[in-house]
């Protein structure tokens, strides 16, 4: 039997579709600069999907519990009726079902507004203020003598040309929405000229909206518990050398990179903060005293100043975030949890044993919370912030940005929520093996 989607639109025209696998659910609704879609896909979780025109691109991940997917194309520089490709993924990359559809032209579109005074072209846009909100970005900037411009936005996950008209007195202002793009990822504005001249071009984070902190719990399973989450790396790295450990005659220097996302491009300090945050207040939610050693991006922490924090509130434990990579391979996936080895900080925390154990238990947690199988515990001397410890800490890997399928699912909130969920339970097994809980 052949496969295919059945795509039925809201006026009930059909088009052809080509679908892989089994008989696929597609129905989509067209409007102008917008097609909302629902397509039923009950044998994944996630699925990853991506849509283009001439002057719109995006790709997003979506969740599901029961396989019954919705979105929504945004088409901000779409205004005629022009093909759109509509394509379904797994998250490993293998296209699930794809079709061709036709966009809705705008009825509305408006030309440059009337009674434009006679002013010689500017060659730079004057007045410029872009400023990244939620969902999107807003942009002001006066172009004398110049009726129109082609603004391009640009970030990792989706790129959008839209045809800008001159409001009064050659003033440009809106705002371009970039549902697509990830929290705190950069996007670049370009605007040309109809003659191909470059007269703005800027950058900006996306908007972040980091989560407020949450009122600590008076009596949960952690009451009496501190922990210090470490949210890994920094936006910008400062070099430093540093002893290695206590005691010992080595030396670290700080390596500028950190791992980034093979399809997002994301930094691994944006999701070690992201996720980061979320820990604190759920931490918080179970009863436990939390610190984190930075709350935002542009905070520079040096590496024995992870240390030195937990130290100096005496916490019990000690959670360091960070995102894995192998440029080698980008198959490997999995969790990993580092503890310390042959620190004498760590030998007066716990024996070795006793540290694998810790360190196991805490793998499980996250393992049984997130469906990851992959992973492993090591000991090892090779991390500053574990050796200079004076309580159980643990380097937390979370996954392999440089593999596709974990580097999509450490952006998304619900794999994020599963990650937290398991470090708080690995915390709260953690307690009881201390000693510090019933």
């Amino acid at each position: 039997m052949k496969k295919f989607c059945c795509l039925l639109l809201c006026l009930l025209f059909a088009f052809p579709a080509a679908a892989l696998g089994e008989e696929v659910e597609l129905v989509v609704s067209v409007k102008p600069h917008a097609i909302h879609y629902a397509i039923y896909l009950p044998e994944y979780e996630f699925i990853y999907v991506g849509y283009d025109t001439q002057n719109d691109n995006a790709k997003e991940v979506l969740y599901s519990k029961n396989g019954a997917f919705q979105g929504t194309c945004y088409l901000p520089g779409t205004v005629d009726e022009s093909k759109v490709g509509l394509n379904f993924y797994t998250l490993t990359g293998k296209l699930i079902c794809r079709t061709t559809l036709t966009a809705a032209a705008d009825p509305e579109i408006q030309g440059p507004a009337a009674g434009l005074s006679a002013e010689k072209a500017a060659n730079r846009a004057q007045n410029v203020e872009i400023l990244p909100v939620k969902g999107g970005i807003r942009y002001y900037f006066r172009l004398p003598g110049r009726d129109s411009v082609v603004l391009k936005c640009k970030s990792p996950q989706e790129w959008h040309k839209i045809t800008l008209y001159a409001g009064p007195d050659y003033v440009y202002q809106g705002q371009v929405d970039m549902p697509c793009t990830y929290a705190d990822d950069t996007v670049t504005l370009t605007a040309t000229t109809g003659g191909g001249v470059e007269v703005l071009s800027e950058s900006v984070y996306a908007y972040y909206d980091a989560p407020a902190l949450t009122d600590k719990a008076s009596t949960a399973r952690l009451n009496g518990v501190t922990v210090c989450v470490d949210p890994g790396h920094q936006r910008t790295t400062q070099i430093e050398t540093v002893p290695t450990m206590p005691g010992g005659e080595q030396t670290t220097t700080t390596t500028v990179g950190m791992a980034k996302g093979v399809e997002t491009k994301r930094r691994e300090s944006q999701l070690t903060l992201e996720i980061g945050l979320k820990l604190r207040n759920a931490l918080m939610e179970e009863g436990a005293a939390v610190a984190v050693t930075r709350e935002k991006q542009d905070t520079f922490v040096g590496m024995l100043e992870r240390a030195d924090i937990p130290n100096s509130i005496d916490a019990d434990f000690v959670l360091r975030l960070h995102c894995n990579s192998r440029t080698s391979n980008d198959q490997v996936q999995g969790i990993e949890v580092y503890c310390p080895l042959g620190s004498t900080y760590a030998q007066a925390v716990a024996a070795r044993t006793d540290y694998k154990l810790m360190g196991q238990t805490m793998l499980e947690a996250m393992q049984q919370f997130t469906g990851q199988e992959k992973g492993a515990c090591i000991l090892n001397n090779t991390y500053v912030g574990n050796n200079w410890s004076m309580m159980p800490s643990f380097l937390i890997e979370m996954g392999y940005m440089t593999n596709m399928e974990e580097d999509l699912l450490l952006s998304h909130p619900v794999y994020q929520e599963r990650l937290v969920r398991g470090m708080v339970e690995g915390v709260v097994r953690l307690a009881r093996l201390r000693g510090l809980i019933e």
